[in-house]
């Protein structure tokens, strides 16, 4: 597994370690840090996240996009109550949380909360994306429709991270087999239950 740590000053790694240890989330440090180096990466448009439960990852991707091109992030989820396919309970009190790690990590100004569900929020997008980091309803039916909600706004060289993508029982597997042997798509890179992948000639 690529550590990306290794590209970053040892004072950088320990600014996003603390950042990473103040904030509530599921990803773990090396994958926060990957989702820091694609927003640092993303050039034009903008980052869209979808899932952000307390905001862990989106320190990360506000964090990459600041010290990259500045291009905004935008946290989708409408934190209500919900159980997910992992047991995790969700809802409003995530919600506090997540404005508290914002503002707590200097993202406040980079990083967008939309609070409606993904499916929704879509049918109004105009804004080309960069990154997608599709970590929502784990569920195949789930992972499936905020894909498709998605798709049609990326760049042509836009990225698209899945997280829970490693366990062949949960809906991004599943998916990102579908999208590989399509032909249409291509792993990038992984990094523990992450998943990277990018649409095949878009060139």
């Amino acid at each position: 597994m690529q550590s990306y740590s290794e590209s970053l000053t040892t004072v950088k790694v320990n600014t996003l370690q603390t950042c990473f240890e103040n904030t509530e989330g599921m990803i773990s440090f090396e994958e926060a840090l990957l989702l820091y180096k694609l927003a640092k990466s993303a050039m034009g448009g903008c980052i869209v996240e979808v899932g952000s439960y307390r905001g862990r990852s989106s320190v990360f991707l506000g964090l990459g996009s600041i010290d990259g091109a500045g291009v905004p992030v935008y946290a989708i989820d409408p934190h209500k109550k919900f159980t997910g396919v992992l047991g995790g309970v969700f809802g409003p009190k995530d919600r506090t949380e997540f404005y508290r790690a914002m503002l707590s990590n200097k993202c406040s100004e980079i990083v967008s909360l939309i609070n409606l569900s993904s499916d929704k929020f879509c049918k109004t997008w105009n804004e080309p994306i960069s990154l997608l980091w599709i970590d929502g309803d784990h569920s195949y039916n789930g992972v499936k429709n905020d894909f498709d909600s998605w798709i049609n706004h990326m760049q042509p060289d836009g990225l698209i991270a899945f997280d829970d993508a490693t366990d062949k029982n949960l809906g991004p597997h599943k998916l990102i087999d579908e999208l590989i042997e399509s032909g249409l798509f291509a792993k990038v890179t992984s990094v523990g239950k992450v998943i990277v992948i990018e649409k095949v000639n878009h060139k």
